[in-house]
């Protein structure tokens, strides 16, 4: 365009500079200049608008070919977090709006709710079954392991089922991928580290027992959490053990980090609970003192935005109980075990499974059984689930951890905090899809996002006022 505008300036410079010479020259050659330069206006207006015309054609085909940034937005919010951090370099406007916290809560808020559903395929013929585990291995490492179940049905009457001698049944296969993330403390050795709550991708990490971090593996941005204040200090209590649980704040958009330290002594109880926020990037120390013992979790369930623990209370005709902690709110409720688990504690493995809250019972002499509570809150709605046989293949089971329930109802479980499998209640069969050193408080379950970690950039102190599994902790 602007080579066009150039052209039509020296047009006009030309024209101008030859009425100056027709005065200067006869009638008859000014009539011959006059339409000399008429018919060069003509050809070179002509070819302008031509020019200009065909510019503005090229400009509405290139138009016509970009789609609509609604359109585009809505395609980049299907795409998995891979990608999508690949396409930050693709423009500058691909790279504003892919950083956007308010498309980043939208591509949240798409894939939690797939997750929620399965993420499932159901073709009529194939349907998928996903998990993705986040694990600590090799005391400094992360890895993450994607599970997926492919069920193919095999219909009557074809080579399939001749060949497997069935009307209908079903071939299941299992598929299995490793990734070993790099770890987040990339100039520091660390020798120990672990898993103490994951939630919208974030992870939050304790190491060498008492330095924190939250961290996202698919991101790898890293927020370094201050000390926490030291455990209270009461003459009449003596003794502390340390409970976590990792959770965000849905009205206040913020996460927050509960670590709880019990006491106890001569059959009283207490559980102080000290709260990071990460907006403040700072800690306020014992918010809520608990009249109880933590029990069998080191890691709080997280469920409906509360964080479980199962607790003992002292002087109680039914001493057994689960304690909920509301994130949002900082306030605590009971939550009561089913069957007769209040009073004769059998139970431990608290997790959830298909968006409710789990318990393994573990009797003497008889199948574990898988117990869920249908509706929260409500102690008759817990109900037996499925068993799982305490010996399978000339092993005993021992202590498991139960992970997820896929969409055909096999169980994912971690087994003797060594290995990943695969139950199958219908076939009560196990199948091994990771064998290695796993410790259950290092294992949780995960979703890839691009929720930042990062806090404030000025670090506060605390001040005073009054997804995933579990790790087996001795009772006081």
């Amino acid at each position: 365009m602007e080579c066009l505008n150039l052209l039509h300036m020296d047009m006009d410079q030309h024209w101008i500079s030859s009425t100056l010479n027709i005065q200067s020259t006869s009638t008859q050659q000014q009539e011959q200049q006059v339409t000399t330069i008429s018919m060069e206006t003509s050809l070179l207006d002509h070819q302008y608008l031509n020019n200009n015309k065909k510019e503005e054609e090229e400009d509405e085909q290139h138009h016509q070919r970009q789609l609509p940034c609604e359109i585009v937005e809505e395609i980049l919010l299907q795409l998995p977090v891979k990608s999508l951090l690949r396409f930050r370099s693709v423009c500058k406007p691909w790279l504003a709006l892919i950083s956007d916290p308010k498309f980043i809560k939208s591509h949240l808020h798409n894939h939690s709710t797939k997750q929620d559903e399965g993420d499932d395929v159901d073709d009529g013929k194939t349907r998928s079954s996903k998990a993705l585990v986040m694990l600590s291995s090799s005391l400094s490492l992360l890895k993450s392991v994607h599970v997926q179940v492919l069920d193919t049905r095999i219909e009557a009457g074809s080579a399939e089922a001749d060949a497997a001698g069935a009307a209908r049944t079903t071939s299941t296969g299992v598929v299995v991928v490793e990734e070993v993330h790099e770890s987040p403390m990339r100039h520091q050795a660390v020798q120990d580290m672990k898993i103490v709550g994951s939630c919208n991708g974030l992870l939050c990490l304790v190491l060498h027992s008492q330095d924190m971090k939250i961290y996202n593996p698919s991101t790898r941005q890293l927020q370094p959490v201050p000390p926490p204040p030291p455990p209270p200090t009461n003459n009449y209590y003596s003794g502390k053990d340390y409970f976590y649980g990792f959770g965000y704040d849905s009205s206040n958009d913020d996460y927050k980090i509960v670590r709880a330290s019990c006491s106890s002594r001569n059959g009283n109880f207490a559980t102080h609970l000290d709260m990071y926020n990460l907006k403040t990037n700072s800690w306020r120390a014992a918010i809520k003192t608990l009249p109880c013992y933590f029990l069998s979790n080191v890691v709080g369930t997280l469920l409906n935005g509360a964080l479980h623990w199962v607790v003992r209370l002292a002087a109680a005709e039914r001493p057994f109980s689960i304690v909920s902690f509301d994130v949002t709110e900082e306030t605590y409720r009971f939550v009561p075990l089913p069957g007769e688990g209040d009073k004769n504690f059998s139970f431990y493995g608290l997790g959830v499974l298909g968006g409710c809250l789990s318990m393994l019972h573990s009797p003497h002499g008889s199948d574990y059984e898988v117990w869920l509570m249908n509706e929260y809150g409500v102690k008759a709605s817990w109900t037996i689930f499925t068993t799982i046989p305490q010996k399978m293949e000339s092993e005993y089971l021992g202590l498991m951890s139960l992970v997820r329930i896929l969409n055909n109802g096999e169980i994912v479980i971690l087994l003797h905090q060594r290995k990943l499998v695969i139950y199958n209640p219908a076939h009560r069969t196990l199948r091994t899809i990771l064998s290695g050193d796993i410790h259950s408080s290092q294992l949780a379950l995960y979703l890839e996002t691009l929720v930042s970690p990062s806090a404030a950039p000025t670090i506060k102190t605390y001040s005073s006022s009054i997804t995933p599994l579990n790790q087996a902790k001795a009772s006081p």
